[in-house]
């Protein structure tokens, strides 16, 4: 120590260590980072992690080696001239989002420019720079100067494939070493690039041979040097009758017939001595069949040495059995397709003498077992005594005789028997033999019987059907003195369980409905299914009102217990109405009519109840009846128009208008569609009236045109999808207006995705195809749901007034309204508010971004010609403005 420095020098010297060991705990400290940044990045790219995780490693590689940097790494899309961020982890979401599909082009930026040249593009500070003109609000907002973007080459094709760049809040300019640095990084990134298309390609090759193996439709199947089992596809899994865990492991000779097995051993020792063979056996299956097989070995080789046999087999079966059958059609008679057998005329019970292969088929009698006996022992119990004695007869006067019997093969089993049976005359004139050629028919019987059954029931539920119903209720009403009463019985909320479980499991609560039902329902009376989830009951054993009442209470009673379907539990009730005879009545199907009245009636009440006809029900039968009739009057006379109401963007403007049809009755006025449209798509009268609506939309969208209307949308009818026209009419009708693509727009109802999901979805591809667009209308008012928007060509939702009216208001729907606003934007579909009334409402949703509302705040629905006078003054005010 030296003593004679002062104590200042000692404090100095002190602070200096001080001021060291911080300077080396802080590179410490950043080494440290540096290393930690460096290992995350590398055990990344060894790792299988996705590319868009190894990219952001990268990333944090770079901003923890050059101070203040935040890092991006952009790629090409897909035959398209512009880039996608595929990661920025550090740099700011909203700037990250903007870069989303930049263009590839010179001057746009330092990225577009760099991908665009395949030139390295360091710019000090972008505000100076004019390539960032139209960025620079974007720049501003997240405090960004300088930035480096260097193109990245694919490593083998050197064309670009994206770029790397690096941003700074400060101007900067790289050095040398910065500069090299990024250059490997983005090398790194290329290799990142590539090491994913190789294992994107090695998983497509490993699929392909997969493919190759698993579902090829001859048995493949691979032995090691042993020769047993290592794998096989599923044909030979078939073949065999084995699954693949009993087969693998075991050896080839389990397959092989005895006799074949010597020379099978010669063919595989030769494949393992890598000399492909060909040969065929005989294998035998678990059930003891025998296939005749064409047999295809190959060595499998790896690094030399033969590891394995590979084989492929074909079953010729088949084939061999046709090449016998052939020689026997030479022989003759045992050519015949069809069962042959000879008997002796001159014997008593006319013994067989011969039966052809086909016969012992049909029969299940052998060759040693029918000759000598007669043809009776084919007779059972059930076969017909008359059509027996009709055979006898004519054999017994030598004649030709045609039937159809029911014969019994030897397993005890019946078929239905087409028989033709000739005598056969010697040279004398004599009959010595008669010879029978029978087919067996039962599958057709069984189809006319199937036919005959199903003409008179249901085929789900085994019920009596509509048509039986009328039948049987004529029949019951032609005794004037017996009270019959009719129970039209409709189950209550079944469209939603049925939506929601499916139709099969739907179908399953109908059978169970059916068999609870007629346990109620017994003879002499009827049940019958009417269509759908209705039901028909007549009752001619009750003389009351009483019983009638008591009948409906067993009815209501039976859904008491919830169906269980499949592990489901499903409640349900139902409504009835009832009518009888004791009332006056025009024809037997007026006391059906009149149930069902009183069903509908009932089931206006809150359902789960019964309810009699009464006379001023009819009022609403007349109604209906005189609607539908004034309905065909006016698709007759064209006495339908369309009115229009605009679309409006956020902004204000005119986007679209949508088609709304209304009907001027000549006596009554205008008539709601509300009134008319639901009688009309039960009638079938929806499918011209929505023709009329596409064509005259169609007619109608030249003068829309001129007057800047460019988009009309068109309602369609959920009916229409359900025919086999739809998509060839709605074509010739685009054809022959000259709609061009993006100028009509079908709206459906949400609920008609609930039916056949799969086929709507192709349906409404192919209107995509023809140019349209497609909307769902009234969302959120019946049973479809979000999960349907991922699957569905759809390019607009519009959202029902339920939930627009008070948004600004009511929290409720405002926070519905914008979780829809979010899930939407992500799917690329854009949303319609309709009924918008209040400028309150409007700029709610203009704030949360809704792209477009309809409604009367801006435009009630109007004539054409009074649309086109409005749409005149409104781009006359856009341009004012």
């Amino acid at each position: 120590m030296d003593c004679n420095r002062s104590g200042a020098d000692t404090l100095s010297d002190h602070v200096a260590l001080v001021g060291l060991s911080a300077l080396f705990a802080k590179k410490s400290y950043l080494l440290g980072h540096l290393l930690e940044s460096q290992y995350q990045a590398l055990n990344s790219l060894v790792q299988k992690r996705p590319v868009d995780k190894k990219l952001e490693d990268i990333c944090y590689l770079i901003e923890s080696q050059i101070e203040g940097a935040f890092c991006s790494v952009m790629l090409k899309c897909d035959d398209k001239q512009v880039l996608r961020a595929a990661a920025g982890p550090s740099l700011p979401k909203p700037l990250v989002s903007a870069l989303q599909m930049l263009p590839i082009e010179d001057g746009v930026g330092a990225c577009g420019t760099a991908a665009a040249l395949g030139k390295s593009v360091i710019v000090k500070d972008m505000r100076l720079d004019e390539r960032f003109t139209e960025f620079a609000e974007l720049i501003d907002a997240h405090h960004l100067v300088a930035c480096w973007s260097h193109p990245i080459f694919h490593v083998k094709e050197e064309h670009v494939i994206g770029t790397f760049a690096v941003y700074f809040q400060h101007p900067k300019l790289p050095s040398k070493t910065e500069l090299e640095f990024l250059i490997r990084t983005r090398d790194l990134v290329a290799l990142v690039i590539e090491q994913q298309e190789l294992e994107e390609q090695r998983e497509r090759t490993e699929q392909h041979h997969k493919s190759l193996f698993s579902y090829n439709p001859q048995p493949v199947f691979t032995m090691d040097i042993e020769g047993r089992f290592i794998s096989i596809n599923r044909a030979g899994c078939e073949l065999l009758k084995l699954p693949e865990d009993e087969l693998i492991g075991q050896h080839y000779e389990l397959a092989v017939v005895e006799t074949d097995r010597a020379r099978t051993k010669e063919h595989f020792g030769e494949a393992k001595s890598g000399n492909a063979q060909s040969y065929e056996i005989k294998v035998i299956d678990k059930l003891g069949h025998i296939y005749d097989l064409d047999i295809t070995n190959t060595p499998i080789i790896i690094n030399g040495e033969v590891t394995g046999v590979h084989g492929i087999a074909r079953d010729r079966t088949e084939q061999r059995k046709n090449e016998a059958q052939l020689k026997i059609l030479e022989s003759g008679i045992e050519s015949s397709v069809n069962g042959v057998v000879i008997s002796d005329a001159l014997k008593p019970g006319y013994p067989v003498t011969y039966i052809n292969p086909a016969f012992a088929k049909l029969t299940g009698y052998s060759f040693s077992e029918m000759v000598g006996r007669s043809c009776r022992i084919l007779q059972g119990k059930d076969t017909d005594k008359r059509t027996v004695q009709e055979i006898r007869r004519t054999l017994k006067e030598r004649k030709q005789v045609r039937t159809v019997i029911k014969n019994y093969r030897k397993d005890g089993s019946a078929f239905w028997n087409e028989l033709l049976i000739s005598p056969i005359k010697s040279a004398s004139g004599q009959v010595t033999h008669f010879v029978g050629l029978q087919s067996d028919i039962t599958d057709r019987i069984n189809k006319e019987e199937a036919l005959a059954f199903n003409a008179t029931h249901d085929t789900l539920t085994n019920l009596p059907n509509r048509k039986a119903l009328e039948a049987h209720l004529m029949k019951a009403l032609d005794d004037e003195e017996r009270a019959v009463y009719v129970l039209f019985i409709d189950l209550d909320g079944f469209k939603p369980v049925n939506d929601s479980l499916g139709h099969y499991l739907g179908d399953q609560v109908l059978i169970e409905t059916a068999e609870r039902l007629k346990r109620v329902v017994l003879m002499p009376n009827l049940l019958c299914r009417f269509g759908g989830d209705e039901f028909v009951a007549v009752i001619t054993n009750a003389s009351n009102k009483e019983q009638i009442s008591s009948y409906c209470q067993e009815v209501l009673a039976v859904f008491e217990q919830p169906f269980k379907v499949e592990g489901k539990s499903v409640s349900l009730s139902a409504a009835i109405g009832v009518s009888s005879n004791m009332v006056t009545f025009s024809n037997p199907m007026e006391l059906i009519q009149r149930a069902d009245i009183a069903m509908y009636e009932a089931k206006k009440r809150g359902g789960n109840s019964w309810l009699w006809h009464e006379s001023k029900l009819d009022e609403r039968l007349s109604f209906h009846v005189t609607l539908r009739s004034q309905i065909q009057e006016a698709i007759q006379k064209e006495q339908f128009e369309l009115f229009y109401q605009p679309i409006v963007t956020a902004a204000g403007r005119v986007a679209g208008v949508e088609a709304l049809i209304r009907w001027q009755h000549p006596e009554r006025g205008y008539i709601s569609p509300a009134d008319f449209i639901p009688v009309a798509e039960r009638t079938g009268q929806i499918i011209p009236i929505s023709d009329w609506v596409l064509r005259q939309a169609c007619r109608d969208l030249e003068k829309l045109k001129a007057h800047g209307v460019s988009l009309v949308a068109v309602n369609f009818s959920p009916i229409q999808f359900y025919r086999d026209d739809f998509i060839e009419k709605v074509k010739k009708t685009l054809t022959y207006y000259h709609v061009q693509p993006g100028e009509l727009t079908a709206e459906i109802t949400e609920n008609v995705l609930m039916h056949d999901t799969q086929r709507i979805t192709e349906l409404l591809e192919q209107l995509r195809e023809l140019g349209m667009g497609v909307a769902i209308d009234d969302f959120g008012s019946g049973f479809a749901s979000l999960r349907y928007l991922s699957s569905l060509p759809v390019n607009k939702l519009k959202i029902d007034r339920s939930f627009t009216e008070n948004i600004n208001e009511n929290a409720q729907n405002a926070a519905i309204t914008r979780g829809i606003f979010k899930m939407v934007k992500d799917l690329h579909i854009q949303v319609v508010a309709e009924g918008v009334e209040t400028e309150a409402e409007f700029a709610f949703l203009a704030e949360q971004g809704c792209d477009y509302m309809q409604g009367y705040l801006f435009c009630k629905p109007k004539p054409l010609d009074e649309l086109l006078t409005w749409a005149e003054r409104q781009q006359s005010l856009d341009n004012e403005l």
